[in-house]
Formats: C-alpha cells, structure tokens, sequence
C-alpha cells in the first residue's frame, strides 16, 4: 500500500472523528462522534465510509526489539 499524505487531515481536523473517502484523501464529513459522522456521510451517498479519529497531538514513537 502506498504511504498516504494526512498532513492536512491532522492540521485540520485535530480531536474530531472524520469520514474519508475509500482513497483516503479527502473528509466527507467530520462531528464529535464517531455516529454522528457516519450518519452524516450516510446521508452523502457514502454506503461504507472509513471513520477515524484525529488525535489532538501526534506522538511520535521510536522503539528498537533486541534478543
């Protein structure tokens, strides 16, 4: 799978569910809850849209496994 640019999405939409489109790319909708959003890309034609939540921050982890 190619890596997706969601740069934008997480400037934007901090701390919000979101709805996507099958690529990935653009927001349908966005709510404070995951139902509400889903209802509303319902509503937009979108049978089976991608639900996610933007987290406020963005947490970079780095871990290294050694046996």
């Amino acid at each position: 799978m190619k890596a997706i640019d969601m740069t934008k999405i997480y400037r934007d939409y901090k701390g919000k569910w979101v709805a996507l489109t099958p690529d990935r790319k653009t927001v349908i909708t966005s709510g404070s809850t995951a139902k509400q959003v889903y209802d509303e890309a319902h509503k937009k034609g979108f049978e089976e849209p991608i639900l996610t939540k933007i987290p406020t921050e963005v947490v970079i982890l780095v871990g290294l496994i050694t046996t």
